[in-house]
């Protein structure tokens, strides 16, 4: 009885700690921790509107093969390439 009392003890704490964990990174990096500027932010809203419409694999689930090479192979330079266009 003892034991499971003590593994229920050990079981909450870290509970409670990993539901802490991402407010304290939030606090320790501080207010500031997304450097990208409006300038960017509305760069990188406008390219993604204008990449939405390319073709996209069958297999759209994040971990698929198809998925993971589209996006290294097309997406991601597309997405480079109009942020260089727009000064980025």
């Amino acid at each position: 009885m003892r034991h499971n009392i003590n593994i229920l003890l050990i079981g909450i704490l870290c509970f409670g700690l990993s539901g802490c964990y991402e407010s304290l990174v939030r606090f320790w990096n501080g207010p500031g921790w997304d450097f990208s500027s409006e300038a960017e932010k509305k760069a990188k809203q406008e390219c993604f509107e204008e990449l939405r419409s390319l073709p996209r694999p069958k297999n759209e689930y994040i971990g698929s093969k198809e998925m993971q090479d589209w996006l290294g192979e097309v997406y991601i330079p597309a997405r480079n390439e109009c942020l260089r266009k727009k000064g980025f």
